[in-house]
């Protein structure tokens, strides 16, 4: 028999440099708070505390999923936590691609907190470490021309799916259409970058969604680009 979606879930956060080093029994209070949440793409996540387990978690501002902001993303082994926030009815957590979620009540994660000392400096350290990643990212967006914007996306999501650097193909976070709208760009836009990013040979695609980094001096050259847009 394989392992049940629990022991899959351990594994999971196992993996991860900062949660691996927790104990395992602390680990399996906080699954055992939780429920593992299977989202299709688009599907809205119940609750405002999670940890993503599989996939990309958007947060969307707006209350129409069509029309709404991307305002910030949330990958594998993070953690969301949104409990103190102001809730007024327009924010959204809302899976970009298929994504397999902890879903937790503030109450038990603050329980386990209380009960595991290194959970609650585990989860302080994270929060805290996503908080200054996010100001950088959307530091390196502000004020970029559109190619720009993009190539420096393109090297976050990198070194986000792969810390080690070690793989230069990874998996596009979100549809081009949510890209553009993350990016503060027309959709159309977005394609003509593309194509000719593809054309300079610092990226190519295995897949429509599967990009591999040929070029990573030349990208991230474009991306630390002084030139603004107009």
């Amino acid at each position: 028999m394989g392992p049940t979606v629990e022991e899959t879930a351990i594994r999971s956060l196992l993996a991860d440099s900062g949660w691996s080093q927790l104990p395992q029994a602390c680990l399996e209070d906080v699954l055992a708070a939780g429920t593992i949440v299977q989202l299709a793409q688009d599907d809205v996540l119940p609750g405002r505390v999670a940890i993503v387990l599989q996939g990309v978690i958007g947060a969307f501002r707006g209350d129409d999923l069509a029309q709404a902001a991307v305002t910030a993303l949330y990958f594998p082994r993070d953690l969301i936590e949104l409990d103190d926030l102001p809730d007024d009815g327009v924010d959204m957590l809302v899976a970009m691609r298929p994504a397999q979620v902890l879903s937790l009540p503030a109450s038990a994660l603050h329980a386990a907190m209380h009960k595991h000392a290194p959970l609650a400096q585990e989860v302080l350290t994270r929060v805290k470490r996503q908080a200054h990643d996010l100001r950088e990212h959307v530091a390196e967006l502000t004020g970029k021309a559109p190619e720009h914007r993009l190539a420096s996306f393109l090297i976050w999501v990198s070194e986000v799916t792969d810390p080690t650097g070690d793989q230069l193909s990874f998996e596009l976070p979100m549809r081009r259409y949510d890209m553009a709208r993350y990016l503060g760009m027309q959709p159309e836009t977005l394609s003509r970058k593309i194509k000719a990013l593809l054309a300079t040979g610092a990226i190519s695609l295995r897949t429509p969604s599967n990009m591999v980094i040929e070029d990573r001096e030349a990208l991230v050259s474009l991306a630390r680009s002084a030139r603004r847009a107009a």
